[in-house]
């Protein structure tokens, strides 16, 4: 089916046309990088935007200071990230709006607040930790000035989510994130002790001091990522717009239960992806930088743990993987704090409110980004702000998982098909988790 005819439209017009197509797009992948909900999808796309360079690095960090100790995270936060998701896009499919919207609908207005403010927060200071990242990739590419570059490639990010659609851009950027699984060819090419990385992965190992508990929440912030449980309950969200749906999605809607089928093998094996390059980042850490003894204390001594396969080139393949997942997860990070803001103050999806949602989106990005560049340019440690974007996620997370959990449980929010226990059970665990992760790591500071 041929598209509608765009010429003479503004951008802010043609966001709002390709908005209205957004589903009937995706199909055949011309979805609008800069509608809010970017369709990262599964495979490749979806690993390198999950496993932002805040993730590449906090990941890194924990191989590398604490050797296999943290494995566990990554394997046995697998379900509760599952749980979370399934939570987050059963209650907008149920209830055709955002998590914002229903916090807004059945809390008051001080926790409703504390969700958005919090989301956007975080946010915001992850976009400039991944603005730095790619000045500092550029920086091991080519060499140069980093806070340079790190504008250079904002102002190239900005333009890409304006005026291409994602799917046009990430088909390119998703062999340049392959890099990402250059982590498992160390893994399968180093000699390891597989019998104790089995046992670290399934077994909790915990020390108490402020160092490991830190180490340990900044993990769980950038595994278990609030930013995805918006987006997953948004997209679900603009699934059901009467204008996005086709004739068949319409003749199908009474089939909820094959829905909730499709979305829950989706999830399963996006995450999946996701843990294991994470899992895999860390073993490699381990295995190369903290059996070395290595000091890890910039961007650059990261990129250690590829030598063994890359060599000399180690520091251009780290280069490849930040700056590839920085730009393909930006658009999901942006425009999800954009369609947050719209639910907070009471923006109905519909097409009269696009142009100011997507003004919201390039407003986060801007703000995030020119953060990110005003930091290096007082040459603030990038490695410090990535690791510290992912301990910000970790502490203010729980307050927010609490509301979601909270919410699957209201009658009024989703009727009869509640959760299933199993899966509230997941996502207390989950939220129990966090919550004891920030009580343990300040009772620690304060003890010390």
């Amino acid at each position: 089916m041929a598209g509608p005819d765009m010429s003479g439209m503004s951008p802010t017009q043609r966001f709002q046309e390709r908005n209205i197509t957004y589903h009937r797009d995706s199909v055949r992948g011309e979805t609008a990088a800069h509608s809010w909900a970017a369709d990262i999808g599964p495979g490749v796309i979806s690993t390198a935007a999950d496993n932002d360079p805040s993730g590449i690095a906090t990941y890194s960090l924990a191989g590398a200071q604490f050797g296999y100790d943290l494995l566990w995270t990554c394997v046995l936060s697998y379900p509760l990230i599952v749980a979370l998701q399934l939570v987050s896009a059963r209650i907008a499919r149920l209830t055709g709006k955002g998590l914002t919207t229903n916090m807004r609908e059945h809390y008051s207005r001080i926790w409703f607040f504390l969700a958005v403010a919090r989301f956007l927060i975080a946010n915001t200071f992850n976009i400039a930790a991944d603005v730095m990242a790619m000045g500092v990739a550029a920086q091991l590419l080519w060499h140069g000035s980093m806070p340079g570059f790190a504008a250079v490639f904002l102002v190239l990010s900005v333009a890409l989510q304006w005026f291409v659609p994602y799917p046009r851009y990430a088909r390119v950027l998703r062999w340049l994130a392959l890099s990402l699984f250059a982590y498992v060819v160390v893994d399968i090419t180093l000699r390891l002790p597989w019998s104790t990385i089995a046992i670290k992965a399934l077994v909790p190992h915990l020390t108490w001091s402020v160092h490991y508990l830190e180490m340990l929440l900044a993990v769980l912030g950038t595994t278990i990522s609030p930013y995805l449980l918006y987006s997953q309950a948004e997209q679900q969200v603009e699934a059901q717009r009467p204008e996005q749906r086709t004739h068949a999605d319409r003749s199908a809607n009474g089939s909820r239960r094959d829905g909730f089928r499709s979305l829950r093998v989706g999830t399963l094996i996006r995450t999946a992806m996701s843990n294991a390059v994470a899992l895999s980042i860390m073993i490699a850490a381990a295995a190369s930088l903290h059996a070395g003894g290595e000091a890890v204390d910039t961007p650059a001594s990261l990129a250690g743990a590829l030598a063994p396969i890359a060599g000399p080139f180690a520091s251009h393949l780290l280069g490849l993987a930040l700056l590839s997942s920085a730009l393909l997860a930006l658009p999901p990070l942006a425009g999800s704090a954009a369609h947050a803001v719209a639910s907070g103050l009471n923006w109905h999806n519909d097409t009269s409110n696009d142009r100011r949602i997507a003004y919201t989106h390039i407003a986060v990005v801007a703000l995030g980004g020119a953060l990110g560049v005003a930091l290096a340019a007082m040459r603030f440690e990038p490695l410090r702000i990535l690791y510290w974007s992912a301990v910000l996620n970790g502490t203010t997370a729980t307050p927010v998982m609490v509301l979601l959990v909270l919410l699957s449980t209201k009658h009024s929010s989703v009727g009869d098909l509640s959760s299933h226990w199993t899966l509230r059970v997941l996502a207390w665990l989950a939220t129990v988790s966090m919550g004891a992760a920030v009580a343990a790591r300040y009772a620690c500071g304060w003890l010390s």
